[in-house]
């Protein structure tokens, strides 16, 4: 089951990022900003973050979509920052929940990723694009 995060989910979301950081060896972790950034990402009505649930409703995925002003465009973008759940078939809701989000949003022009090729299951770029985004490089995008 996937639902909006909560403040409640704070740490355990915090637990996954520190846990994805490792991948980058050559980045210390600021843990203070990641979990304030966390916390505004959660509390702000412009960013996106729903989380991936066992059972007993703990997180056991999420998925963070950060939004900021565009450099090129007139209007934001929305990039995903953390997409991750370790419950089969959540990942995708989350991924499809996030572009319905994006589709109710028309100050957001463009939204997507650039994925870690070394970490991500490949399957993961054909579903992307079924989905709607387009491949520019490295990066998926959604237009809106």
């Amino acid at each position: 089951m996937i639902r909006p995060a909560t403040l409640m989910d704070v740490e355990a979301i915090f637990s996954e990022a520190i846990f994805q950081q490792r991948i980058y060896e050559n980045l210390k972790p600021n843990q203070e900003k990641i979990r304030k950034g966390i916390i505004e990402a959660i509390s702000t009505a412009k960013h996106f973050v729903w989380v991936s649930v066992n059972k007993q409703n703990q997180p056991r995925g999420v998925l963070i979509g950060l939004t900021s002003e565009n450099l090129w465009a007139q209007r934001q973008n929305c990039n995903i920052v953390m997409w991750v759940s370790d419950i089969p078939g959540d990942g995708v809701k989350l991924l499809r929940q996030f572009r319905e989000w994006i589709r109710s949003r028309r100050a957001i022009k463009v939204a997507g990723f650039a994925p870690d090729t070394n970490t991500i299951d490949p399957r993961v770029w054909k579903l992307a694009e079924m989905m709607g985004f387009e491949r520019h490089g490295g990066a998926y995008l959604l237009y809106n």
